[in-house]
C-alpha cells in the first residue's frame, strides 16, 4: 500500500506531495512532487528511509539531508516525511487520519 500526504506552504507559495511505500523490510521508499527547488533537491537525496530514520530525530537522514539540501528550519516538508512514514508503517492510525484530515500551525498575534 502507498501512503500519501500533501504540504501546502502558504508562506512561500509552494506545494509538495510525498508518497511512502513499504519496501518489505521496514525500509520505506519515498516519492516527492514539489514546486520548490530545495525540496526537489532534498527529494533527489532522500529516496528511501530505514526505521531508525523515521523513528528518531538524532542521526536521522531525514533532517540531515534537509539541511544538506538547503531547506529552511521552518519548512514543514521534513515533518511531513516523518508523518507519511509513520502512516505507512502503521504508527499512525489510518482511521484517525480519515477523521482528522490534517494537522496545522496557526499564527497568533
Amino acid at each position: 500500500m502507498v501512503s500519501k500526504v500533501k504540504v501546502d506552504m502558504m508562506l512561500c507559495s509552494h506545494e509538495t506531495t510525498i508518497e511512502a511505500k513499504d519496501g518489505g523490510d521496514g525500509t520505506l521508499e519515498l516519492r516527492f512532487e514539489s514546486s520548490c527547488r530545495d525540496v526537489s533537491h532534498f527529494a533527489s537525496l532522500l529516496t528511501s528511509v530505514s526505521p531508525d530514520d523515521y523513528s528518531k530525530i538524532a542521526g536521522s537522514k531525514i533532517l540531515d539531508l534537509a539541511e544538506k539540501a538547503g531547506m529552511t528550519p521552518t519548512c514543514l516538508v521534513p515533518a511531513a516525511v516523518y508523518n507519511v512514514c509513520w502512516l505507512e508503517a502503521g504508527m499512525i492510525s489510518k482511521n484517525l487520519i480519515k477523521q482528522k484530515k490534517s494537522i496545522s500551525i496557526h499564527f497568533v498575534d
